[in-house]
Protein backbone atom coordinates (compact mmCIF):
# COMPACT_ATOMS: atom_id res chain seq x y z
CA UNK A 1 0.00 0.00 0.00
CA UNK A 2 1.11 3.45 -0.93
CA UNK A 3 2.83 5.46 2.13
CA UNK A 4 0.45 8.54 2.62
CA UNK A 5 3.99 10.94 3.44
CA UNK A 6 5.67 10.15 0.09
CA UNK A 7 2.38 9.23 -2.17
CA UNK A 8 2.80 10.28 -5.85
CA UNK A 9 0.76 12.86 -7.66
CA UNK A 10 -1.66 15.15 -6.73
CA UNK A 11 -3.73 16.89 -3.72
CA UNK A 12 -6.61 14.27 -5.09
CA UNK A 13 -4.10 11.31 -4.50
CA UNK A 14 -2.81 12.40 -1.72
CA UNK A 15 -6.67 12.89 0.20
CA UNK A 16 -7.47 9.26 -1.32
CA UNK A 17 -4.81 7.76 0.13
CA UNK A 18 -5.27 9.80 3.75
CA UNK A 19 -9.39 8.53 3.32
CA UNK A 20 -8.13 4.38 2.51
CA UNK A 21 -6.17 4.46 4.91
CA UNK A 22 -8.79 5.80 7.82
CA UNK A 23 -11.00 3.10 6.50
CA UNK A 24 -8.19 0.53 7.54
CA UNK A 25 -7.03 2.20 10.54
CA UNK A 26 -11.04 1.77 11.35
CA UNK A 27 -10.80 -1.72 10.63
CA UNK A 28 -7.97 -2.43 13.21
CA UNK A 29 -10.13 -0.18 15.67
CA UNK A 30 -12.71 -2.34 15.64
CA UNK A 31 -10.79 -5.62 15.66
CA UNK A 32 -8.80 -4.16 18.89
CA UNK A 33 -11.86 -3.39 20.23
CA UNK A 34 -13.30 -7.13 19.68
CA UNK A 35 -9.70 -8.60 20.94
CA UNK A 36 -10.03 -6.62 23.93
CA UNK A 37 -13.71 -7.58 24.42
CA UNK A 38 -12.31 -11.28 24.16
CA UNK A 39 -9.31 -10.16 26.84
CA UNK A 40 -12.35 -9.43 29.00
CA UNK A 41 -14.08 -12.14 28.93
CA UNK A 42 -11.53 -15.06 28.48
CA UNK A 43 -9.81 -13.83 31.79
CA UNK A 44 -12.62 -13.23 33.69
CA UNK A 45 -12.92 -16.93 33.18
CA UNK A 46 -9.35 -18.15 33.92
CA UNK A 47 -9.12 -16.08 36.85
CA UNK A 48 -10.49 -15.95 40.57
CA UNK A 49 -12.62 -12.24 40.60
CA UNK A 50 -9.84 -11.19 42.99
CA UNK A 51 -6.94 -12.44 40.33
CA UNK A 52 -9.06 -10.79 37.80
CA UNK A 53 -9.64 -7.44 39.43
CA UNK A 54 -6.21 -6.84 40.25
CA UNK A 55 -5.15 -7.73 36.68
CA UNK A 56 -7.43 -5.07 35.06
CA UNK A 57 -6.32 -2.52 37.82
CA UNK A 58 -2.60 -3.32 36.99
CA UNK A 59 -2.80 -2.93 33.50
CA UNK A 60 -4.28 0.47 33.50
CA UNK A 61 -1.58 1.26 36.24
CA UNK A 62 1.01 0.21 33.59
CA UNK A 63 -0.27 2.05 30.75
CA UNK A 64 -1.17 5.40 32.71
CA UNK A 65 2.53 4.76 34.34
CA UNK A 66 4.22 4.36 30.78
CA UNK A 67 2.23 7.27 29.24
CA UNK A 68 3.63 9.47 32.32
CA UNK A 69 7.25 8.14 31.54
CA UNK A 70 7.08 8.79 27.46
CA UNK A 71 7.57 12.27 28.54
CA UNK A 72 5.95 13.44 25.21
CA UNK A 73 8.57 11.84 22.91
CA UNK A 74 5.88 9.96 20.66
CA UNK A 75 4.18 13.26 20.15
CA UNK A 76 7.35 14.77 19.01
CA UNK A 77 8.53 11.93 16.87
CA UNK A 78 5.19 12.22 15.33
CA UNK A 79 4.91 15.93 15.31
CA UNK A 80 8.83 16.25 13.75
CA UNK A 81 9.53 12.89 11.16
CA UNK A 82 6.77 13.35 8.65
CA UNK A 83 8.67 15.56 6.67
CA UNK A 84 11.89 14.39 6.75
CA UNK A 85 10.55 10.98 5.83
CA UNK A 86 9.05 13.10 2.42
CA UNK A 87 12.63 13.11 1.67
CA UNK A 88 13.75 9.93 2.21
CA UNK A 89 16.45 11.39 4.59
CA UNK A 90 16.40 8.11 7.02
CA UNK A 91 19.98 9.14 8.45
CA UNK A 92 18.34 12.29 9.87
CA UNK A 93 15.25 10.47 11.31
CA UNK A 94 17.86 7.87 12.71
CA UNK A 95 19.36 10.69 14.40
CA UNK A 96 16.21 12.59 15.44
CA UNK A 97 14.46 9.30 16.96
CA UNK A 98 17.58 8.40 18.67
CA UNK A 99 17.26 11.77 20.60
CA UNK A 100 13.40 11.11 21.75
CA UNK A 101 13.91 7.39 22.29
CA UNK A 102 16.76 8.06 24.95
CA UNK A 103 14.56 10.72 27.05
CA UNK A 104 11.56 8.34 26.70
CA UNK A 105 14.05 5.33 28.21
CA UNK A 106 15.64 7.74 30.74
CA UNK A 107 11.47 8.94 31.61
CA UNK A 108 10.26 5.22 31.57
CA UNK A 109 13.60 3.91 34.28
CA UNK A 110 12.60 6.81 36.37
CA UNK A 111 8.80 6.12 36.45
CA UNK A 112 9.58 2.27 36.98
CA UNK A 113 11.38 3.26 40.04
CA UNK A 114 8.39 5.49 41.49
CA UNK A 115 5.98 2.70 40.55
CA UNK A 116 7.67 0.38 42.64
CA UNK A 117 7.32 3.29 45.95
CA UNK A 118 3.59 2.07 46.41
CA UNK A 119 4.27 -1.94 46.33
CA UNK A 120 7.41 -0.85 49.20
CA UNK A 121 5.12 1.55 51.38
CA UNK A 122 1.87 -0.75 51.25
CA UNK A 123 3.95 -4.54 51.86
CA UNK A 124 1.43 -6.32 53.53
CA UNK A 125 -1.63 -4.49 53.94
CA UNK A 126 -5.08 -5.12 51.68
CA UNK A 127 -4.88 -3.75 48.31
CA UNK A 128 -3.42 -4.37 44.73
CA UNK A 129 -0.06 -2.90 46.49
CA UNK A 130 0.15 -4.80 49.18
CA UNK A 131 0.90 -7.86 47.25
CA UNK A 132 4.56 -7.79 46.11
CA UNK A 133 3.98 -10.09 43.38
CA UNK A 134 1.91 -7.82 41.68
CA UNK A 135 5.15 -5.63 41.33
CA UNK A 136 5.63 -7.68 37.90
CA UNK A 137 3.41 -4.81 36.32
CA UNK A 138 6.22 -2.35 36.91
CA UNK A 139 8.15 -4.49 34.30
CA UNK A 140 5.58 -3.49 31.54
CA UNK A 141 6.45 0.39 31.83
CA UNK A 142 9.70 0.56 29.66
CA UNK A 143 7.98 -2.07 26.87
CA UNK A 144 4.78 -0.30 26.56
CA UNK A 145 6.32 3.11 26.71
CA UNK A 146 9.01 1.46 23.70
CA UNK A 147 6.20 -0.18 21.41
CA UNK A 148 4.33 3.29 21.72
CA UNK A 149 7.24 4.94 20.31
CA UNK A 150 7.84 1.84 17.23
CA UNK A 151 3.66 3.11 16.68
CA UNK A 152 4.35 6.82 16.59
CA UNK A 153 7.11 6.47 14.23
CA UNK A 154 5.44 3.95 12.05
CA UNK A 155 2.51 6.50 11.75
CA UNK A 156 5.06 8.88 10.55
CA UNK A 157 6.59 7.01 7.86
CA UNK A 158 3.18 6.60 6.37
CA UNK A 159 2.11 2.97 8.36
CA UNK A 160 -0.92 2.59 9.84
CA UNK A 161 -0.18 -1.42 10.21
CA UNK A 162 2.59 -0.75 12.17
CA UNK A 163 0.88 2.27 14.25
CA UNK A 164 -1.66 -0.36 15.19
CA UNK A 165 -1.72 -4.02 14.84
CA UNK A 166 0.67 -4.88 17.34
CA UNK A 167 -0.29 -2.77 20.24
CA UNK A 168 -4.37 -2.70 19.77
CA UNK A 169 -4.91 -6.58 18.12
CA UNK A 170 -1.34 -8.95 18.48
CA UNK A 171 -0.14 -7.94 21.73
CA UNK A 172 -3.81 -8.74 23.62
CA UNK A 173 -4.16 -11.59 21.08
CA UNK A 174 -1.05 -13.50 22.00
CA UNK A 175 -1.78 -12.77 25.78
CA UNK A 176 -5.17 -14.46 25.37
CA UNK A 177 -3.62 -17.43 23.77
CA UNK A 178 -0.95 -18.05 26.24
CA UNK A 179 -2.87 -17.84 29.01
CA UNK A 180 -5.09 -20.56 27.66
CA UNK A 181 -2.35 -22.72 27.54
CA UNK A 182 -1.28 -21.93 30.71
CA UNK A 183 -4.98 -22.39 32.05
CA UNK A 184 -5.51 -26.06 29.93
CA UNK A 185 -2.04 -27.31 30.99
CA UNK A 186 -2.70 -26.92 34.61
CA UNK A 187 -6.10 -26.62 35.03
CA UNK A 188 -6.23 -24.29 37.99
CA UNK A 189 -7.62 -20.08 37.83
CA UNK A 190 -4.39 -17.79 36.56
CA UNK A 191 -2.54 -15.93 38.96
CA UNK A 192 -2.73 -11.98 38.02
CA UNK A 193 1.61 -12.31 38.19
CA UNK A 194 2.02 -14.47 35.52
CA UNK A 195 -0.69 -13.06 32.83
CA UNK A 196 2.27 -9.76 33.47
CA UNK A 197 5.04 -11.55 33.10
CA UNK A 198 3.22 -13.28 29.81
CA UNK A 199 2.09 -9.73 28.90
CA UNK A 200 6.04 -8.34 29.52
CA UNK A 201 7.81 -11.01 27.40
CA UNK A 202 4.85 -10.76 24.93
CA UNK A 203 5.92 -7.47 24.30
CA UNK A 204 9.65 -7.57 24.21
CA UNK A 205 8.73 -9.71 20.99
CA UNK A 206 6.61 -7.46 19.20
CA UNK A 207 9.26 -4.87 19.49
CA UNK A 208 12.05 -6.42 18.04
CA UNK A 209 10.04 -7.79 15.28
CA UNK A 210 8.74 -4.28 14.78
CA UNK A 211 12.10 -2.72 14.15
CA UNK A 212 12.84 -5.46 11.97
CA UNK A 213 9.64 -4.54 9.98
CA UNK A 214 10.67 0.08 10.32
CA UNK A 215 14.10 -0.86 8.92
CA UNK A 216 12.15 -2.32 5.91
CA UNK A 217 10.33 0.66 5.37
CA UNK A 218 13.32 2.60 6.11
CA UNK A 219 14.95 1.19 3.19
CA UNK A 220 17.70 -1.10 5.40
CA UNK A 221 18.76 2.24 7.45
CA UNK A 222 18.26 1.73 11.63
CA UNK A 223 15.70 4.44 12.26
CA UNK A 224 14.95 3.10 15.98
CA UNK A 225 17.83 2.98 17.59
CA UNK A 226 19.78 4.67 20.32
CA UNK A 227 23.52 4.04 18.34
CA UNK A 228 23.72 7.27 16.92
CA UNK A 229 25.42 10.49 17.31
CA UNK A 230 24.95 12.41 19.99
CA UNK A 231 23.50 15.24 20.79
CA UNK A 232 24.46 18.19 22.49
CA UNK A 233 21.13 19.55 23.92
CA UNK A 234 20.60 19.69 27.69
CA UNK A 235 18.13 17.72 29.25
CA UNK A 236 16.74 20.80 30.70
CA UNK A 237 16.00 22.53 27.27
CA UNK A 238 14.40 18.74 26.19
CA UNK A 239 12.20 18.78 28.90
CA UNK A 240 11.27 22.40 28.24
CA UNK A 241 10.37 21.46 24.80
CA UNK A 242 8.73 18.30 25.13
CA UNK A 243 6.83 19.83 28.03
CA UNK A 244 3.62 20.74 26.37
CA UNK A 245 3.21 17.04 24.13
CA UNK A 246 3.72 15.68 27.99
CA UNK A 247 1.31 17.71 29.79
CA UNK A 248 -1.51 17.17 26.41
CA UNK A 249 -1.01 13.28 26.39
CA UNK A 250 -1.24 12.85 30.64
CA UNK A 251 -4.01 14.78 30.69
CA UNK A 252 -6.22 13.39 28.14
CA UNK A 253 -5.62 9.98 29.25
CA UNK A 254 -6.29 10.77 33.36
CA UNK A 255 -9.03 13.04 31.59
CA UNK A 256 -10.97 10.02 30.21
CA UNK A 257 -11.24 8.09 33.67
CA UNK A 258 -11.55 11.16 35.93
CA UNK A 259 -15.52 11.01 36.09
CA UNK A 260 -15.51 6.97 36.98
CA UNK A 261 -13.47 7.81 39.65
CA UNK A 262 -15.51 11.09 40.56
CA UNK A 263 -18.73 8.81 40.46
CA UNK A 264 -16.76 6.21 42.23
CA UNK A 265 -16.49 8.06 45.42
CA UNK A 266 -19.08 10.48 45.69
CA UNK A 267 -22.39 8.06 44.35
CA UNK A 268 -20.86 4.70 44.91
CA UNK A 269 -19.57 1.75 42.77
CA UNK A 270 -22.87 0.63 42.09
CA UNK A 271 -23.78 3.90 40.47
CA UNK A 272 -20.25 3.97 38.62
CA UNK A 273 -20.86 0.53 37.30
CA UNK A 274 -23.84 1.95 35.05
CA UNK A 275 -21.87 5.16 34.44
CA UNK A 276 -18.72 2.66 33.19
CA UNK A 277 -21.23 0.67 30.70
CA UNK A 278 -22.95 4.10 29.14
CA UNK A 279 -19.46 5.65 28.76
CA UNK A 280 -18.03 2.75 27.18
CA UNK A 281 -21.15 2.70 24.59
CA UNK A 282 -20.62 6.69 23.99
CA UNK A 283 -17.06 6.28 23.56
CA UNK A 284 -17.41 3.84 20.25
CA UNK A 285 -18.94 7.15 18.51
CA UNK A 286 -15.27 8.81 18.94
CA UNK A 287 -14.30 6.00 16.71
CA UNK A 288 -14.60 7.82 13.60
CA UNK A 289 -12.30 10.82 14.09
CA UNK A 290 -9.65 8.81 16.22
CA UNK A 291 -9.37 6.38 13.12
CA UNK A 292 -8.73 9.11 10.77
CA UNK A 293 -6.33 10.80 13.49
CA UNK A 294 -3.82 7.87 12.67
CA UNK A 295 -3.19 8.42 8.98
CA UNK A 296 -4.31 12.10 8.86
CA UNK A 297 -2.02 13.34 12.17
CA UNK A 298 1.67 12.97 10.20
CA UNK A 299 0.16 14.11 6.96
CA UNK A 300 -1.05 17.44 8.60
CA UNK A 301 2.32 17.95 10.14
CA UNK A 302 3.82 17.42 6.42
CA UNK A 303 1.02 20.15 5.01
CA UNK A 304 1.94 22.65 7.73
CA UNK A 305 5.42 22.63 7.04
CA UNK A 306 4.67 23.26 3.31
CA UNK A 307 2.62 25.58 4.22
CA UNK A 308 -0.13 24.26 2.24
CA UNK A 309 -3.29 25.42 4.98
CA UNK A 310 -5.82 25.05 2.34
CA UNK A 311 -5.07 21.15 1.73
CA UNK A 312 -5.12 20.62 5.75
CA UNK A 313 -8.86 22.03 5.68
CA UNK A 314 -9.56 20.35 2.90
CA UNK A 315 -9.19 16.67 4.28
CA UNK A 316 -9.98 17.83 8.20
CA UNK A 317 -13.14 19.77 7.57
CA UNK A 318 -14.20 16.50 5.05
CA UNK A 319 -13.54 13.71 7.60
CA UNK A 320 -15.27 16.27 10.51
CA UNK A 321 -18.38 16.13 8.11
CA UNK A 322 -18.51 12.50 7.03
CA UNK A 323 -17.76 11.63 11.09
CA UNK A 324 -20.69 14.02 12.33
CA UNK A 325 -23.40 12.62 9.80
CA UNK A 326 -22.06 9.20 10.77
CA UNK A 327 -22.40 9.81 14.83
CA UNK A 328 -25.62 11.15 13.92
CA UNK A 329 -26.67 8.12 12.52
CA UNK A 330 -25.48 5.91 15.49
CA UNK A 331 -27.10 8.35 17.89
CA UNK A 332 -30.12 8.23 16.57
CA UNK A 333 -30.03 4.64 16.87
CA UNK A 334 -29.34 4.62 20.19
CA UNK A 335 -32.01 7.19 21.10
CA UNK A 336 -34.45 4.46 19.42
CA UNK A 337 -32.31 1.27 20.60
CA UNK A 338 -30.04 2.61 23.73
CA UNK A 339 -31.60 0.40 25.97
CA UNK A 340 -30.94 -3.32 24.36
CA UNK A 341 -26.91 -1.60 24.08
CA UNK A 342 -27.31 -1.45 28.10
CA UNK A 343 -28.99 -4.65 28.44
CA UNK A 344 -25.74 -6.46 26.66
CA UNK A 345 -24.13 -5.59 29.97
CA UNK A 346 -26.88 -6.72 32.11
CA UNK A 347 -30.56 -6.39 32.30
CA UNK A 348 -30.49 -3.51 35.37
CA UNK A 349 -27.77 -1.27 33.21
CA UNK A 350 -30.95 0.12 31.14
CA UNK A 351 -31.05 2.72 34.00
CA UNK A 352 -27.80 4.39 32.71
CA UNK A 353 -29.87 5.39 29.69
CA UNK A 354 -30.43 8.71 30.78
CA UNK A 355 -26.48 8.76 30.43
CA UNK A 356 -25.82 7.36 27.48
CA UNK A 357 -27.91 9.74 25.83
CA UNK A 358 -26.31 12.95 27.09
CA UNK A 359 -22.41 11.24 26.75
CA UNK A 360 -23.91 10.91 23.14
CA UNK A 361 -24.84 14.36 22.01
CA UNK A 362 -22.28 15.61 23.89
CA UNK A 363 -19.68 13.58 21.44
CA UNK A 364 -21.75 14.51 18.77
CA UNK A 365 -21.55 18.10 19.54
CA UNK A 366 -17.71 17.30 20.49
CA UNK A 367 -17.34 15.50 16.33
CA UNK A 368 -18.48 18.63 14.54
CA UNK A 369 -15.68 20.56 16.00
CA UNK A 370 -13.46 18.40 14.70
CA UNK A 371 -9.99 16.10 14.92
CA UNK A 372 -9.25 18.50 18.56
CA UNK A 373 -5.63 18.82 20.23
CA UNK A 374 -4.07 17.19 17.68
CA UNK A 375 -4.25 19.49 14.83
CA UNK A 376 -2.01 22.32 17.41
CA UNK A 377 0.06 19.10 18.53
CA UNK A 378 0.99 18.90 14.41
CA UNK A 379 1.03 22.32 13.67
CA UNK A 380 3.47 24.06 16.29
CA UNK A 381 0.95 25.58 18.83
CA UNK A 382 1.52 22.48 20.96
CA UNK A 383 1.90 25.14 24.13
CA UNK A 384 -1.79 26.27 23.22
CA UNK A 385 -2.86 22.41 23.05
CA UNK A 386 -2.01 22.02 26.72
CA UNK A 387 -3.00 25.00 27.87
CA UNK A 388 -6.89 24.63 26.59
CA UNK A 389 -6.99 20.84 27.54
CA UNK A 390 -5.76 21.76 31.40
CA UNK A 391 -7.97 24.73 32.08
CA UNK A 392 -10.84 22.70 30.20
CA UNK A 393 -10.49 19.68 32.50
CA UNK A 394 -9.82 21.35 35.35
CA UNK A 395 -12.52 23.49 35.17
CA UNK A 396 -15.04 20.74 33.66
CA UNK A 397 -13.51 18.57 37.31
CA UNK A 398 -14.85 20.98 39.17
CA UNK A 399 -18.06 21.26 37.53
CA UNK A 400 -18.48 17.84 37.74
CA UNK A 401 -17.79 17.35 41.28
CA UNK A 402 -20.67 20.27 42.06
CA UNK A 403 -22.79 18.60 39.40
CA UNK A 404 -22.68 15.33 40.56
CA UNK A 405 -23.57 16.71 44.50
CA UNK A 406 -26.73 18.29 42.71
CA UNK A 407 -27.57 15.59 40.35
CA UNK A 408 -25.90 12.65 40.58
CA UNK A 409 -24.57 10.58 37.73
CA UNK A 410 -26.84 12.00 35.06
CA UNK A 411 -24.72 15.53 36.37
CA UNK A 412 -21.49 14.09 35.70
CA UNK A 413 -22.21 13.20 32.63
CA UNK A 414 -23.91 16.85 31.42
CA UNK A 415 -20.34 18.14 33.39
CA UNK A 416 -17.80 15.86 31.19
CA UNK A 417 -19.70 16.39 27.61
CA UNK A 418 -19.59 20.12 27.85
CA UNK A 419 -15.78 19.52 28.95
CA UNK A 420 -15.10 17.80 25.91
CA UNK A 421 -17.32 20.21 23.69
CA UNK A 422 -15.00 23.26 25.22
CA UNK A 423 -11.94 21.10 24.40
CA UNK A 424 -13.08 20.94 20.97
CA UNK A 425 -14.62 24.64 20.66
CA UNK A 426 -11.86 26.63 21.74
CA UNK A 427 -9.15 24.17 19.53
CA UNK A 428 -11.25 24.77 16.44
CA UNK A 429 -11.48 28.11 17.58
CA UNK A 430 -7.85 28.83 17.95
CA UNK A 431 -6.83 27.15 15.07
CA UNK A 432 -8.74 29.20 12.94
CA UNK A 433 -7.17 32.54 14.45
CA UNK A 434 -3.28 31.44 14.28
CA UNK A 435 -3.44 29.42 11.10
CA UNK A 436 -6.78 30.44 9.07
CA UNK A 437 -7.17 26.49 9.08
CA UNK A 438 -10.98 25.53 9.37
CA UNK A 439 -10.99 21.54 11.16
CA UNK A 440 -14.45 21.79 12.10
CA UNK A 441 -17.54 20.59 9.31
CA UNK A 442 -18.47 24.27 8.50
CA UNK A 443 -16.11 24.16 5.43
CA UNK A 444 -17.10 21.62 3.95
CA UNK A 445 -20.97 22.14 5.36
CA UNK A 446 -20.77 25.29 3.18
CA UNK A 447 -19.16 23.68 0.06
CA UNK A 448 -21.89 20.96 -0.61
CA UNK A 449 -24.65 23.82 0.16
CA UNK A 450 -23.09 25.86 -2.37
CA UNK A 451 -22.93 22.77 -4.75
CA UNK A 452 -26.56 21.95 -3.80
CA UNK A 453 -28.04 25.54 -4.78
CA UNK A 454 -26.13 25.66 -7.98
CA UNK A 455 -23.15 28.13 -6.80
CA UNK A 456 -20.25 25.89 -7.38
CA UNK A 457 -21.16 24.99 -10.36
CA UNK A 458 -21.30 28.76 -11.97
CA UNK A 459 -19.58 31.37 -10.58
CA UNK A 460 -16.01 31.40 -9.47
CA UNK A 461 -15.06 31.48 -5.91
CA UNK A 462 -14.58 34.71 -4.89
CA UNK A 463 -14.15 34.85 -0.74
CA UNK A 464 -11.68 36.67 0.77
CA UNK A 465 -8.40 35.01 1.18
CA UNK A 466 -6.97 35.33 5.00
CA UNK A 467 -3.54 37.40 5.56
CA UNK A 468 -2.88 34.56 8.04
CA UNK A 469 -3.41 31.95 5.64
CA UNK A 470 -2.56 32.77 2.25
CA UNK A 471 -5.44 30.54 0.94
CA UNK A 472 -9.00 30.05 0.70
CA UNK A 473 -10.02 28.26 3.51
CA UNK A 474 -13.69 28.12 1.76
CA UNK A 475 -12.63 25.94 -1.41
CA UNK A 476 -12.37 22.42 -0.76
CA UNK A 477 -12.04 21.21 -5.08
CA UNK A 478 -7.82 22.00 -6.05
CA UNK A 479 -7.45 24.73 -8.91
CA UNK A 480 -6.30 23.10 -11.32
CA UNK A 481 -2.34 24.46 -12.43
CA UNK A 482 -2.18 26.56 -9.10
CA UNK A 483 -0.57 25.93 -5.94
CA UNK A 484 -1.61 26.52 -2.45
CA UNK A 485 1.72 28.90 -1.04
CA UNK A 486 1.82 31.60 1.23
CA UNK A 487 2.61 35.52 0.67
Amino acid sequence: MTSFTQAPGGPATMFSNVFRQSWLALAYRCSGAVVSFLFGVSFARMMNIEEYGALMSLLTFALVASTVGLIGQQFRVLREIPSIAARKDYPEIGSIVAQRLRVACLGSVAVTVLALLPFVAAHGRDGIFGSWQYATSVLLILPLSLIEMQSSLGRALGSVNLALVSKDVLWRFLIILLGAVLFATYGHPLPAQDVLLIATGILVVLIAAQNIYLRHLAEGCKVFTMAVRRSNDRLGDVLSSSGPFWVTSVTSIMGGTVDLVVISVMVGPEAAGYYYAASRIALLLDFFLATFCIPAAPLIARLFDENRHAEITRVTSGASLGAFVAVLGCVATLALGGDLALMAFGETFTRAYGVLMVLAIGMLVSTYFGIGPIALNMTGHQRAAMHIVVITWAVGILAMIGATLAFGTTGAAVAGACAGIATRTWTAAYMYSAEGIDITATTALLTLVRRATGRGASEPHTEAIRPEASATILDLQPVRGSRDTRT
